[in-house]
């Protein structure tokens, strides 16, 4: 028995550790190649970046990337691009748009950086091989270069900002499923995708004034760039799609090429003696200008995603990411302890989700207030609900014109769906102990005492939601009444109604966050990320389901048991089993074919 026991124990241990050694082991040898193989900084640099699936907000970890936090996001561009505004080999930049990818608040973060890129001296040429969507971010990011090829014999379908909303309250009733929801209060409107078959006239209100904020600054943005009014960039949009030569007899593009014919002409710009480099190859080598021992720190925190209870998932290897609130709090909560911080950003790119968890998010940055740390907050392309929520108590708040954002307001509710399983032939009987012990269950509808006291509890997270607003705004309750309601805002709207302080992105309220902190605008600082990015063993172990110490742990196991003190003392126990052991029949080898 003893003999089997080991034997297969061994075998587990083997594979666990041969298993995870073998991820461990080409870990380092994709850091030892990327070491050896990585392209060095040549004396004239033109910057690469290919943008036409966009960008995330935030880096998703990669165990196989050389440098942890540095894959590639949003504000790794921006970063990059700041470092490279003040570096003298990098002459110019050169980018891939048009493949749908971009969201106007991105795109407006993006064009920020490329237009402090270009204060600097520096040129941006862009090419498209077609604007494909109807969309506005593609265009708008473009329009902000020097120079905007597009493909000959291609397209450009910039036509304006839309959105879809969509109904299955027709489909709920021909499978007899009852949705049962409440809302605080009409703007509200995540649920009518389940209560209702159209727009309710706040639904329809609310969806037409977003999209029509964020197409003023699209167009007026444009105008801008191209140099045209912003009527005649509305009556050019409503006038689209466009073919290649027509956009450029509009000017709307500068050029027709293909991409090869677009680089030369940026190398050329360059003066000739250039290379092309990734901008992610640009910034592992060059760092970040935000990085530095013995400088003053200010913190950074980086929220992404759904908002859940708990940890934090980074969404590596194509997953979606989420903001945890005990990882966000407790970021911020060593951020606060740390006596070397002088300030707190925190980034915030989320439509909502757990209130607890929001709220476990909100407490923890006003005892960082209280404790002597300012907080800034920068919102990426959405900061609505539990994004606002999170954000509201900030000394000021930084938002994109098309940030999507507010949403102050509760809903909840369930799906009746015992109907539906009968039309399947299948009949639930629910039993529960205590009078309310089903009151969550999919089976059985709310009772009006139940009711009566499900909405009572979304009642208290209304009135403490909008309470809060005012205290962290410093607003009157009855105007954070009047304009929560659970309505979306854009940034521009958020701005007029005193939601957001500032426009701006990562790099302005990063020139703010230093401001509050007391440092002189041309300071040095270094930028830590709270919490500190996770060791390949720690990303390991996620991909396992385990904890990093459990990945060392079995990785050395499994070299403990290959020892020949050990496989000497597992002889001996093999031995002294089988001597005292009685006698027993030997089963037959199996035999397979």
């Amino acid at each position: 028995m003893w003999s089997w026991f080991l034997a297969r124990l061994k075998g587990i241990f083997n594979f666990f550790a041969s298993l995870i050694l073998f991820v461990v082991l080409l870990v380092i040898v994709s850091s030892v190649i990327g070491a050896f193989t990585q392209e060095k900084l040549p004396g004239e640099v033109v910057l690469t970046m290919d943008l036409r699936n966009g960008l995330p907000d935030k880096s998703a970890p990669n165990p196989f990337a050389a440098d942890q936090h540095r894959v590639g996001s949003l504000i790794d561009a921006v970063t990059a691009l700041a470092k490279a505004e003040s570096d003298d080999r990098v002459k110019g930049a050169f980018i891939r748009v048009g493949g749908a990818g971009m969201s106007l608040a991105s795109a407006q973060e993006l064009r920020a950086a490329i237009k402090a890129f270009r204060a600097k001296g520096k040129f941006v040429v862009a090419h498209a091989q077609a604007f494909y969507s109807t969309g506005m971010g593609d265009y708008y990011l473009a329009s902000a270069a020097d120079e905007l090829w597009l493909q000959p014999v291609s397209e450009m379908n910039t036509a304006g900002v839309s959105s879809t909303a969509v109904f299955l309250r027709s489909l709920l009733d021909k499978i007899e499923a009852k949705p049962e929801f409440t809302q605080r209060y009409e703007y509200k409107n995540a649920m009518n995708m389940f209560t209702e078959k159209d727009f309710t006239p706040a639904h329809r209100e609310a969806n037409l004034r977003l999209i029509e904020s964020i197409f003023e600054t699209a167009t007026s943005g444009i105008a801008a760039d191209r140099k045209k009014k912003p009527e005649e960039v509305v009556a050019l949009i409503n006038g689209a799609p466009y073919l290649t030569q027509e956009a450029i007899d509009k000017k709307l593009i500068d050029k027709q090429g293909y991409d090869d014919e677009a680089e030369d002409a940026a190398l050329a710009k360059a003066g000739g003696k250039a290379e092309l480099m990734k901008l992610t190859d640009y910034y592992k080598q060059a760092g970040s200008p935000w990085e530095g021992m013995g400088r003053p720190t200010i913190a950074f925190v980086h929220g992404d995603g759904q908002i859940n209870d708990g940890e934090s998932e980074d969404g590596g290897f194509g997953g979606e990411g989420s903001m945890g609130g005990d990882t966000i709090a407790q970021a911020i909560r060593d951020a606060t302890e740390d006596d070397d911080v002088k300030a707190i950003l925190f980034r915030v790119n989320s439509p909502g989700g757990s209130a607890l968890a929001s709220d476990q998010i909100l407490d923890a940055i006003k005892k960082a207030q209280k404790a002597g740390k300012k907080v800034v907050v920068s919102m990426g392309n959405v900061a609505a609900s539990g994004g606002y929520y999170v954000s509201l108590s900030a000394d000021k708040i930084f938002a994109h014109e098309s940030t999507i954002t507010g949403s102050i307001g509760v809903l909840s509710g369930k799906i009746v769906t015992v109907g539906s399983w009968a039309l399947l032939g299948i009949d639930l009987k629910p039993l529960g102990i205590g009078t309310n012990a089903l009151m969550d269950s999919a089976v059985t509808p709310f009772t009006p005492e139940q009711w009566a006291a499900f909405n009572k509890g979304v009642d208290q997270i209304y009135n403490d939601f909008t309470a809060k607003v005012a205290a962290g705004r410093k607003l009157p309750l009855e105007k954070v009444r009047e304009i929560a309601k659970g309505r979306v805002w854009s940034g521009t709207d958020a701005k007029a109604r005193g939601l957001v302080d500032e426009f701006g992105g990562f790099r302005a309220a990063l020139e703010a966050t230093k401001a509050l902190a007391g440092l002189p605008a041309d300071a040095e600082i270094n930028l830590k990320s709270y919490p500190a990015p996770r060791s390949p063993f720690e990303e390991i172990a996620e991909m396992f389901g385990t904890s990093a110490e459990m990945v060392r742990t079995i990785s050395l196991m499994g070299k403990v048991m290959e020892t020949e003190p050990v496989a000497d003392m597992m002889k001996l126990m093999i031995d002294e089993s089988n001597a005292n052991r009685a006698p027993q029949m030997k089963m037959p080898e199996q035999k397979t074919k």
